[in-house]
């Protein structure tokens, strides 16, 4: 152990010596080469303060002993010691330092002190000519300090490591014995249960390979119980219950959630069947399933019940997935089941609350019908008689008058005429509120005409395919086709812009097939519906009501630019 500190000790202390000394060479010379490069321009304008000022700066660094500046011939241009400017030296080292085109370094000693320093030299260059040349005494007395103080350490750390070596050498003859006893002491604290124990013994004889094993066994027994008792807490905090079966869809384990919520205890649920838990209508589907799943499949999800202890079936969602061995044979399923009871009566009370809106709806376009029939009937009746008695009144007063009073003959002419206006508008209005022709002729020539009218005051060419109507439908379903087309035409001719129609209404295949295509701009569908209800108006939502009412579903392929398609078809229920 002495021998290895004696011969490390001059070691380290040779490359620390010269690992010293190249640093002290390299910094030097970037000392040397930044002033260098710093003097060109002053040597170039003689300015002699700022080369004195960089001198100054230089000598400012530690372990500079002298910065001085030549000139081509050698001359002193400028020097830490003015009483040197103007001189010129004749050395060697002057002279290497004048011959070189190199930076480089030369160590040397003064001679009044015996100190020991690197005379470092660097040409100035500009645009490689050489206006002079940079020399730098460096100390050397830096590396020595260091080496000194590394020598010390080395001997200390020398003196330590040969104490600390008999002692060593001393305990290991002493404990030799000391593993077999460490083992023994492990090997019955982990009989206690104390699995966190640990050798450390490090050798790598017969001992150590045995410590290692008993290290290795104590990790996987700590790491395995560490993960059961880590995924039974998790499995019994679960609000899911978690059923395991195997093969035979016999349960293995269940969870509390399990037993909370069908009120059997464990020992109850383990080791019997998956059907003590399941209602008798439910036994052949969740078998076929799992059977599947058995085979290969990889997930799968189920909506079955729960049968309780008290026989109430509890709807759950059943997610499932292969419990696999080590060796990645099927040992069983894994089956956790959430509790969808709210889901199913939020569900139910949304279709009972869908089904009174429908019905609400369909009462409500009933009794629209039913107000503009009696609307209908008045306007006919009553304005459309009070319109015709003024228009007698009129006549009359035209008829008595005298060839005097042609002016307001003229006049008399003219109110008839808005008499007649106005008749028109009324007969108009009544037949859009309550269409006559449907009651008259029958659902296929009410709507014909409707088709004829409607393009005829919007001015939009049309294309009509229809068969015979009347027999398809009752007499309020055929009031609900004529308002679906009504509003699909009144919607065309406000907002499409369109300029050509193909209309297609016939019996198919025992169903009343139903389509509108019109070259108007189109519409976004999503920004239509997705937009604020109150903006959007009623038409399409009457239509699509309307549709609805007789069983069908309303279809509309719209794009901005492209023109839309309106289509529905439903099946035939009722003739005459």
């Amino acid at each position: 152990m002495v021998l290895l500190v004696v011969v490390t000790g001059v070691i380290t202390t040779m490359r620390e010596k010269e690992s010293l000394e190249n640093e002290l060479r390299k910094r030097g010379l970037a000392l040397a080469a930044d002033l260098a490069k710093f003097t060109t321009r002053p040597l170039l304008d003689n300015d002699l303060p700022t080369l004195r000022r960089f001198v100054n700066h230089s000598m400012e660094q530690d372990y500079v002993r002298h910065v001085f500046l030549l000139d081509l011939q050698g001359k002193v241009v400028m020097h830490n010691n003015l009483d040197e400017v103007g001189k010129t030296y004749g050395d060697g080292i002057n002279v290497a330092a004048m011959q070189s085109h190199d930076p480089g370094c030369l160590k040397s000693h003064f001679p009044n002190n015996g100190e020991h320093y690197y005379d470092i030299f660097t040409p100035i260059l500009v645009a490689d000519t050489r206006l002079g040349t940079v020399r730098l005494g460096y100390s050397y007395m830096a590396v020595e300090k260091e080496i000194a103080a590394a020598r010390q350490q080395i001997i200390i750390l020398g003196l330590v490591t040969i104490i600390t070596g008999g002692i060593v050498a001393y305990l290991l003859a002493t404990f030799i014995s000391s593993p077999i006893k460490q083992i023994t002491d492990a090997t019955r604290k982990v009989a206690e249960g104390d699995l966190i124990t640990r050798l450390t013994i490090q050798r790598n004889d017969e001992i150590g390979e045995l410590a290692l094993s008993f290290n290795r066994m104590t990790e996987d027994l700590h790491r395995t119980t560490i993960s059961r008792d880590y995924v039974d807490n998790i499995i019994g905090s679960m609000n899911d219950t978690l059923v395991v079966l195997d093969q035979n869809a016999s349960i293995v384990s269940v969870n509390q959630a399990t037993c909370a919520l069908l009120g059997y205890r464990q020992d109850e649920l383990v080791g019997s069947s998956i059907n003590k838990i399941l209602p008798r209508e439910e036994k052949d589907y969740f078998k076929f399933h799992f059977n599947t799943f058995l085979a290969g499949q990889k997930v799968v999800n189920l909506e079955l019940n729960y049968q309780t202890i008290d026989g109430l079936k509890v709807p759950i969602f059943f997610s499932a997935g292969l419990l696999h061995s080590k060796e990645g044979a099927v040992d069983g399923v894994v089956g956790i089941a959430r509790d969808v009871t709210e889901r199913k009566q939020a569900e139910e009370s949304l279709r009972q609350s869908e089904s009174e809106l429908r019905y609400l709806s369909s009462q409500l376009l009933t009794a629209q019908e039913k107000e503009r029939r009696r609307l209908s009937v008045e306007l006919h009746d009553e304005l459309g008689q009070a319109l015709m008695v003024l228009k007698l009144k009129v006549r009359a007063i035209q008829r008595v008058w005298g060839t005097d009073q042609d002016p307001l003959k003229k006049e008399c002419d003219e109110v008839i005429g808005y008499i007649n206006e106005v008749s028109e508008n009324v007969r108009r209005l009544s037949r859009d509120l309550s269409p006559s022709l449907l009651e008259d002729l029958g659902l296929t020539i009410a709507m014909r005409r409707l088709v004829e009218i409607s393009c005829a005051h919007s001015g939009i060419a049309y294309s009509l395919d229809m068969t015979e109507l009347d027999d398809l439908f009752s007499h309020s379903e055929r009031i609900t086709v004529y308002r679906i087309l009504q509003e699909c035409l009144t919607n065309i001719a406000k907002h499409a812009q369109a300029t050509r129609l193909s209309i297609i209404l016939r019996e198919e295949d025992g169903s009343f097939y139903f389509r509108i295509d019109d070259n108007g701009h189109g519409f976004d569908l999503h920004e239509t519906f997705a937009g604020d209800p109150s903006k959007r108006g009623l038409g399409l939502s009457a239509m699509n009501e309307r549709v609805r009412m007789l069983g069908g579903s309303l279809d509309i392929v719209s794009r901005k630019g492209s023109g839309t398609t309106t289509s529905f078809r439903v099946p035939i229920k009722t003739k005459g």
